[in-house]
């Protein structure tokens, strides 16, 4: 029992209690919160690398694939046909090729792209050559360059872009598939910190009201018990050092007080019933035997000295229970105080448990917020979208030339030739650029739909969020109805200060009659003395102790019956 004691009196304060208990709910929220936030910064900052880097390098080195094999077939037209118009345009996409390869190095110092672009460089070269011996009028020459080295570079150009393509697509499918394994395992620990809070908040919550509503309740009942007037009942167990165990002991030592002042009243009724009566009958027979004074002169003296002798140590006796009943009155007062403390500290409670709502709110809001964000960026992969549709319309067109173009070039015949290999050329990079907007269009989709589920995940947080929110306010409307209860026991305490202020007051007027009934005793001693000369006033002198000890036996009776009221 007693290590039990020692371990439930480490807090010994209920502001401490309530503090701790909301101060632990409060910590799991705010864990809750971060994690949720953390796990999101993860996923955000993988989608930024998708789309700040890895997507555009893989559109930059289609576009420089795409600008290689343009070039070529513009190289290729202006030898056919001689057409100034291939050579301007040609002129104007190598100004465009060097803006993306500047883009690609800026994007990315991989070797690899570096080792291409150097190569595409070179194969420039080439061009520029095979275009200065045909300016030169050697076509023969240049279409020798053409044809063995540009063609040479050209190829492996094509397989290493090609290559990298692939390699960027696979970098984008592995961070797809850690976005989707990120949201799988954050959706599971979503739900599993969100239950695991709202148990031990609830756990926390029970475990605080009903440590201050059980002892708080057993006062009370105590109380009542007191109320109705049985004081044999058991005292409190002080189990604790806060207040409601102080307000126990308060209890107990009020109880054990007002026991003992009950018990003395009692004995001290007894004793003045007793002496009441001795007295009444003494004064009959002074009054009866007035005629025999004379001869009993030093009987009677003696009787009146005992009797004045017995009303002074009764009026001792009831000096000293004025003054416990006094203290029984104080202790009511103390126990009236330290209970309008514990409702301080219930409306105090009331006001932490507000200021948890507010910071629920505030996390609601954070929580809504992410919500929002993941709809922008559902948004912004859908923009990712339109454009590929953009692209994907214009390979379309590009296939559908070049087409066209193959079958003007077979109407031509052997002058068609040379525009038939353009043609040719054309028809391939619109494949190529197809299959390649296919996979981005399946890798868009796919984040968009996992997306969508860290969307939906934090949706269900927010509801949780919510329910939270809802219990705190459930604990709130507890700790209300624990102030009305304390309320109902500062009520129930006033009343019994009341009784023992009226005890107080009786007992004023008591030791008032015993007063008095000492001092007519102390003169009817001095009247015996003189009984000789004034019998007359002797008898008169008894009538009055006899009226007074009928007074002081109706006192008595009184006592007795207040006295019989509590079950001692």
């Amino acid at each position: 029992m007693k290590k039990k004691k020692e371990k439930q009196s480490k807090i010994k304060s209920l502001r401490t209690r309530i503090l701790v208990g909301f101060g632990a709910v409060v910590l799991l929220i705010m864990l809750s919160s971060l994690f949720n936030i953390l796990s999101l910064n993860d996923i955000n900052k993988s989608m930024q690398t998708i789309m700040e880097q890895e997507m555009k390098l893989l559109i930059n080195d289609e576009k420089l694939l795409t600008d290689m094999n343009k070039r070529t077939s513009l190289i290729r037209g202006y030898m056919a046909y001689n057409d100034e118009a291939y050579r301007i345009q040609f002129n104007t996409e190598t100004k465009e090729s060097i803006k993306l390869e500047n883009k690609a190095l800026e994007l990315s110092d991989a070797a690899e792209l570096k080792k291409l672009i150097d190569k595409k460089v070179a194969w420039g070269r080439l061009t520029d050559e095979a275009l200065e011996a045909y300016d030169n009028g050697d076509p023969k020459k240049a279409q020798d360059i053409m044809n063995t080295q540009a063609q040479v570079l050209e190829n492996e150009l094509e397989k290493g872009f090609s290559d990298l393509a692939a390699k960027r697509e696979d970098n984008i499918q592995k961070f797809g598939d850690d976005i989707m394994r990120k949201g799988k395992i954050i959706e599971l620990l979503s739900y599993v910190v969100t239950i695991l809070v709202a148990l031990l908040s609830a756990l926390v919550a029970y475990l605080t009201s009903r440590s201050i509503t059980r002892p708080i309740n057993l006062v009370m009942n105590h109380m009542q018990t007191i109320a109705g007037g049985d004081l044999s009942v058991e005292p409190l167990p002080v189990t604790t050092e806060d207040e409601t165990g102080q307000l126990a002991a308060a209890m107990n030592m009020m109880q054990d007080i007002l026991k003992q002042t009950m018990h003395k009243i009692s004995e001290d009724s007894e004793t003045l019933t007793a002496h009441s009566e001795e007295l009444n009958q003494a004064a009959f027979e002074v009054k009866s035997g007035s005629e025999q004074v004379a001869t009993t002169m030093q009987e009677l003296a003696t009787g009146t000295e005992t009797q004045a002798n017995t009303a002074s140590s009764l009026s001792i006796v009831m000096g000293n229970f004025t003054k416990k009943v006094r203290d029984t009155n104080k202790s009511g007062d103390q126990i009236s105080k330290t209970s309008q403390k514990v409702l301080e500290m219930t409306t105090e409670g009331s006001r932490l448990m507000e200021s948890s709502n507010q910071q629920m709110q505030k996390i609601d809001s954070i929580v809504q917020d992410a919500v929002e964000k993941m709809a922008i960026l559902d948004n912004q992969t859908k923009e990712i979208s339109n454009l590929v549709s953009i692209i994907q319309t214009v390979a379309d067109q590009t296939n559908l030339l070049a087409l066209n173009a193959a079958i003007e070039a077979a109407r031509a015949g052997e002058h068609g030739r040379g525009f038939a290999v353009v043609a040719d050329e054309v028809r391939k990079l619109a494949e190529q650029v197809a299959v390649s907007i296919a996979d981005i269009t399946g890798f868009v989709t796919t984040i968009q739909a996992e997306s969508k589920k860290v969307s939906d995940s934090l949706q269900n947080g927010y509801t949780e969020v919510e329910e939270g929110t809802s219990q705190i306010n459930t604990t709130g409307q507890t700790f209300n109805k624990i102030s009305q209860s304390v309320t109902s026991m500062v009520n129930e305490i006033q009343s019994i200060s009341g009784n023992l202020e009226s005890i107080a007051a009786n007992s004023e007027i008591m030791n008032g009659s015993i007063e008095e009934i000492a001092a007519v005793s102390q003169e009817s001693a001095a009247g015996v003395e003189e009984t000789s000369a004034a019998s007359q006033q002797i008898s008169s002198s008894m009538e009055e102790v006899a009226g007074n000890s009928e007074h002081l036996a109706a006192l008595a009776e009184d006592l007795s019956q207040m006295v019989n009221q509590f079950k001692l």
